[in-house]
């Protein structure tokens, strides 16, 4: 049987700069592929016979800073996809860049044979910051609860929607369905993990943007992405011990020491860890470099939390869920699980895959998170 590839392109994250490209398949008979933009980083990833197989870097120029630029990558790093001979097909679906959206929760009575769609576009014209005849407008998630409607509702501005679809089209490809990251990232949750009805925090740990929603089943009731990721915990601890520029140092002791100190009389040290009194210093040490931003993290997680909590009929939590490049960060889990009150753990998914503890796909190098492209990639289509 002929192998129908389809490339779906996720413009996820904001960033500095446009760097590394990947890409793979997945089992063309009923999903898409997947392609994730995090911060300085596109990747595309997938899998044929619902296993990841294979990942392969390049890298592209250009800045973020400067549109016109941004837009020459990233149609040049789609062609380059396209020119592997990887896939077959040029139909796409795609996200837009979360800092090109408006995302808000609207509440609102709906009696139950009415339909939400006049009612949201009411609710949005009081969060929209441009006018509705300007908006597109989805709502990936509705909740009905006696007589009354939850939606979490998500909007771009046309202009902005038209100038993602013209890189698509300059790059060879025909965009078929908008999806949003959160959707994805909720997809492979749920492919991993069950739920009951409770409620769980998702929390995606990226380089310089983090992704926090809680979702009830297939309900999402809260989301939000924050200036926060590690590559600013690097750059504290490159600046501290005047490491050099490659960063590899400033990683490895984040992923060694982190926020371990914090239960220093307990802890079961990291593997790569040595012994002493020099070693439980450099966990003090590196501990103090980034506890201050561990603890902006620990607040933004209450926020959400605290929001939840004060809404009638809320469901409870039961875990807190790290994704990402959350395990560049030695101990955020045990951590994190400490100041908020709640069981958190994180979720392996290249290991859900089945790859071995530490193994990565090759061309994947550390810093890179397929977890909302692998999302996308198992998103059913209907032309396939």
């Amino acid at each position: 049987m002929k192998l129908r590839m389809f490339v779906a392109v996720v413009l996820f994250a904001a960033g500095l700069a446009l760097g590394v490209l990947g890409y793979a398949a997945i089992d063309p008979s009923r999903f898409s592929i997947g392609a994730d933009t995090q911060g300085k980083l596109v990747l595309a990833v997938g899998a044929i016979v619902t296993a990841l197989l294979a990942v392969v870097a390049a890298y592209v120029g250009g800045s973020m800073a400067q549109t016109g630029s941004h837009d020459a990558a990233v149609i040049a790093a789609l062609k380059s996809v396209i020119s592997s001979g990887f896939f077959k097909g040029r139909r796409v679906v795609f996200n837009i860049p979360s800092r090109d959206l408006s995302a808000f929760p609207v509440h609102f009575p709906l009696s139950e044979n009415d339909e939400p769609e006049e009612s949201i576009l009411r609710e949005a014209l009081k969060f929209l910051p441009y006018p509705l005849e300007e908006a597109v407008i989805d709502y990936p998630s509705l909740v009905r609860r006696a007589g009354n409607c939850d939606a979490i509702v998500v909007a771009v501005r046309r202009q902005v929607m038209d100038r993602w679809l013209g890189i698509l089209s300059s790059a060879g490809l025909t965009a078929e369905v908008m999806e949003f990251s959160i959707s994805s990232l909720l997809r492979l949750h749920r492919s991993f993990i069950t739920n009951g009805g409770q409620a769980d925090l998702i929390c995606h740990i990226g380089r310089t943007n983090s992704l926090l929603a809680v979702v009830d089943g297939e309900s999402i009731l809260s989301f939000s992405e924050i200036p926060w990721g590690i590559e600013p915990l690097c750059e504290k601890i490159k600046a501290n011990f005047d490491l050099s520029d490659a960063g590899a140092e400033s990683v490895n002791l984040l992923k060694v020491y982190g926020l371990a100190y914090a239960d220093r009389d307990t802890i079961q040290k990291s593997p790569n860890g040595g012994g002493g009194q020099a070693d439980m210093n450099m966990y003090r040490v590196i501990f103090q470099i980034i506890a201050p931003a561990a603890a902006e993290l620990v607040y933004e997680c209450h926020k959400t939390i605290s929001y939840l909590r004060s809404l009638p009929g809320h469901a409870d939590f039961t875990t807190v869920y790290l994704y990402g490049l959350a395990d560049q960060i030695f101990h955020l889990d045990r951590y994190l699980e400490k100041e908020v009150e709640i069981p958190t753990q994180y979720v392996d998914a290249l290991g859900k895959l089945g790859y071995a503890d530490g193994e990565t796909p090759p061309g994947i190098t550390e810093g890179i998170s397929p977890a909302p492209a692998l999302g996308l990639a198992m998103r059913e289509i209907t032309w396939l």
